[in-house]
């Protein structure tokens, strides 16, 4: 397990990177309080009080929900059916079904929702419950929701809300996370999130370092399959492609509880073969498809108790290397162990 207590801080920068880049800048960094980093729970409060007001900068969401009321005068269509129901007529009252432009959607609500669950959690200090009690005023017009209630895999982005999307994710962290710690009292990064989540996370931080410091173009890559092999076993593609007119180093990012397994000796350990040939297999694809001078690498979170790696295996005269990301370090041995990477694909000095 990837032991985070002690090193809040790196993993408030790699949110910051994943999530949104915008709130990388010193002014923000500045503006947070120690007691921020105090517990992954005032870690995601801040980030999304950050968001958020970046996000009411904009302009909040508004879209034309469905309402129904009994009005002295005629508004939208008439319900004849819920008049009668509701006695308005004694009252000298229509029923009529309108729609009205408003910010009380579901994206909007599930913010609001989120952020009272913070106000009211145990685990939030008082810096952090008066900052997001500032961002909750502009809410009043929006109703909470109840969590069970909301399907996270069906929420529905367009390109007036396309912005609330990383909002939304952080939400769904910070809701199932509180969830998961009232029942166990537990404040584990691992526990918090689910291994899907961490994986999403870290392989955005990674893109977005390369993108943020080095201008890289660090995107995922489609692989080269026959429609038939499409069909059956979907799209593969790559999780990092660095890229230059004639080189490419492709990155496997990886969020394991281990990294290495138990081998065929007593006491041996190995990775993942998996990882191997699925790395192989990506270098192959681009090799044959773009002609480039391609490398790969497997790059493990480090975890506690395993040693770290740093290593460069020859795979059918390709050349494969496997590293580790030491997230409990400080930021800078972080910075300097990505940055080396980089350098080393700039200057085709692997």
């Amino acid at each position: 397990m990837i032991n985070v207590d002690n090193k809040i801080r790196n993993i408030y920068y790699m949110l910051c990177y994943s999530f949104n880049r915008e709130l990388l800048t010193e002014k923000d960094v500045a503006s947070v309080d120690s007691e921020t980093f105090k517990n992954i729970y005032n870690l995601f409060s801040i980030i999304l009080n950050l968001m958020v007001r970046k996000q009411i900068k904009r302009g909040m969401n508004r879209d034309y929900i469905e309402n129904g009321e009994s009005l002295n005068t005629v508004k939208g269509k008439i319900n004849i059916s819920n008049t009668i129901k509701t006695n308005s007529l004694v009252n000298h009252k229509i029923y009529c079904e309108f729609d009205e432009f408003s910010e009380n959607n579901q994206l909007n609500k599930i913010i609001k929702t989120t952020l009272i669950y913070l106000i009211k959690s145990p685990y939030s200090g008082n810096f952090t419950k008066k900052e997001l009690k500032k961002v909750l005023v502009y809410f009043s017009n929006v109703d909470e929701v109840e969590v069970s209630s909301i399907n996270w895999k069906n929420l529905f982005y367009n390109k007036n809300n396309n912005s609330y999307k990383s909002i939304i994710v952080l939400c769904e962290l910070i809701i199932k996370g509180l969830i998961v710690s009232d029942k166990e009292g537990t404040e584990q990064f691992k526990q918090f999130l689910d291994e899907t989540a961490l994986h999403r996370i870290y392989e955005n931080f990674i893109k977005e370092y390369f993108r943020k410091h080095y201008h890289l173009n660090a995107g995922s890559r489609n692989l080269s399959l026959t429609e038939e092999a499409v069909e059956y076993i979907g799209m593969m593609k790559t999780d990092i492609t660095l890229e230059t007119d004639d080189r490419m180093l492709i990155i496997d990012a990886k969020f394991y509880d281990h990294i290495l397994n138990p081998g065929r000796f007593l006491g041996s350990k190995i990775l993942d073969m998996g990882n191997l040939y699925q790395i192989n297999t990506y270098v192959e694809n681009q090799l044959q498809k773009t002609g480039k001078d391609v490398k790969g690498m497997l790059l493990y979170a480090q975890t506690i108790d395993e040693p770290p790696i740093d290593i460069k295996v020859p795979i059918n005269q390709k050349d494969i290397m496997i590293k580790t990301l030491d997230l409990n370090n400080d930021w800078d041995h972080i910075k300097n162990t990505l940055d080396g990477i980089a350098n080393n694909f700039i200057n085709n000095t692997f």
